[in-house]
């Protein structure tokens, strides 16, 4: 199975550039995995909608067009570690080849993109940055297929 990471540019602090790669190394030895970095909206003067609403057109031309879509979002559903393996675990179950993890930038996602997934999670009820929340889901997809393979990383 391969596993698509969407976002809007660039991780911008090196240690969580570091990070990103420790982990992304580490899942790459159970999925192929690929980084999509789609345009980022910016603009002085644009309210909050607009700038979201841009983002998204940014993010659906860089969408792959296939596979099982999952949108971060703080109004998802909270998943624990052993509910996102299982996730994961009956889509390539289910002959899904592709899934896409989507996180947004810092206003999050449009809604009409989040309406447009099929399926909306999140990483916790707390806030995180956008930069940090890409890590925390690497390390989480690390988590859920070292769950999946029985791998002691889990306990």
């Amino acid at each position: 199975m391969k596993i698509y990471l969407l976002w809007p540019g660039k991780t911008k602090e090196k240690w969580l550039q570091d990070g990103l790669g420790f982990y992304l190394k580490k899942l790459g030895n159970y999925y192929q995995v690929k980084v999509i970095q789609a345009k980022a909206a910016k603009g002085p003067g644009k309210i909050r909608k607009e700038l979201l609403e841009k983002e998204a057109s940014f993010l659906k031309k860089a969408l792959p067009q296939r596979g099982f879509r999952v949108a971060l979002d703080p109004g998802g559903r909270g998943l624990s570690s052993e509910e996102l393996a299982g996730l994961m675990k009956r889509k390539e179950e289910a002959g899904e080849r592709e899934l896409t993890f989507i996180v947004g930038g810092a206003y999050g996602l449009a809604p009409s993109f989040l309406d447009e997934c099929n399926f909306t999670l999140s990483l916790s009820r707390m806030t995180f940055t956008h930069d940090m929340s890409r890590l925390i889901l690497v390390e989480q997809l690390y988590r859920a297929a070292s769950i999946n393979a029985g791998s002691p990383y889990h306990h």
